[in-house]
């Protein structure tokens, strides 16, 4: 189970966000790690990739990973995958300053997350030139590690998926391998867990959204990986790393002024 938080209590128009658009990757974005050892560099995190390792910062005392931007711009989220904050028993949270030297809290956003998997929050939209991720509670010959790190100004997709839906999850995409005797005894099974995966539907969106809001991220999608929340109210922890499965789905016309867009997508929640 993963990890995502609003403040709203039902589930309602609005309530599902995909996060794409990095800031830690934006043009011109520095990027620093307060601590980062030895071949394990806080750019490890920052990229979409995840087989490197991600950013280690090993021994007791905060440990942030921050992005100067160019100029101020919105955030409403952030997100961490791959890690082992439930595991040292960690405290994160999402921080943004005006000079890079006094931090805010967003507020909600810190956490003490129980296990490693994905945590993805969505809180207000705040437009600052300095954001970081602060990670506390570290102790003494602890290595902390960071598999992929986002903090971005999610989209609020138009509306929730419809029926047919099957939230990460309760999708596993794993692979079986049976053994069998000469006389098809059942001798036992090999389990190959390679993730969820799933596929969602929004059968009515006004063209001018399609046009301002998914196109940008099919772009997007089509490149790298993103974060999805299908459900920030009533299935907070139910949000997963995700990239799609093959070409993205056209949006289509169902009237002159409606569209309808799916789409399909592999999800990891750890």
């Amino acid at each position: 189970m993963s990890i995502v938080v609003n403040s709203s209590s039902s589930w309602v128009k609005g309530a599902s966000y995909v996060g794409y658009d990095s800031l830690y990757l934006r043009l011109g974005a520095v990027v620093a790690a307060n601590v980062e050892d030895t071949d394990q560099p806080a750019s490890n995190a920052t990229s979409w990739l995840v087989s490197g390792g991600g950013w280690q910062a090993t021994g007791a005392g905060d440990k942030t990973l921050a992005v100067t931007l160019v100029a101020a711009a919105n955030a409403n989220s952030y997100a961490i995958y791959k890690h082992n904050l439930g595991t040292l028993g960690l405290t994160v949270k999402l921080q943004h300053s005006s000079d890079g030297i006094a931090w805010t809290d967003l507020a909600g956003s810190e956490k003490n997350p129980a296990v490693d998997t994905a945590i993805y929050f969505v809180g207000a939209s705040i437009s600052a030139k300095y954001w970081r991720i602060h990670i506390a509670g570290l102790l003494a010959g602890e290595t902390l590690i960071v598999g992929q790190a986002f903090i971005s100004e999610s989209l609020n997709v138009f509306s929730p998926p419809e029926p047919g839906w099957t939230p990460p999850s309760l999708a596993p995409n794993n692979k079986y391998i049976n053994s069998r005797s000469d006389g098809g005894d059942f001798l036992g099974r090999t389990l190959i867990r390679k993730g969820a995966k799933t596929m969602f539907q929004v059968s009515v969106a006004s063209q001018s959204w399609i046009r301002a809001n998914w196109l940008p991220f099919m772009d997007a999608a089509e490149l790298h990986p993103f974060y999805h929340a299908w459900d920030t109210t009533q299935f907070p922890l139910e949000v997963a790393f995700c990239y799609t499965d093959g070409p993205i789905s056209k949006p289509r016309y169902v009237n002159p002024r409606f569209m309808s867009f799916d789409l399909k997508f592999f999800a990891l929640l750890e």
